[in-house]
């Protein structure tokens, strides 16, 4: 498998993380496979520091 980089902003970041979570969230228990990929790509990504204010 080859690996791929892009560069994205933190508010793209916050939106990419909120899409995984949405899109993991909505999947039942006879889509394992859908859950556990994204779960494996949300561990991939890097946490988000929250802004101050």
């Amino acid at each position: 498998m080859s690996a791929n980089v892009i560069e994205v902003t933190d508010d793209e970041l916050t939106l990419i993380v909120a899409a995984l979570r949405s899109y993991l969230y909505d999947f039942g228990h006879d889509e394992a496979d859908l859950q556990r990929a994204a779960k494996q790509l949300l561990g991939k990504l890097p946490k988000i520091e929250k802004k101050a204010g």
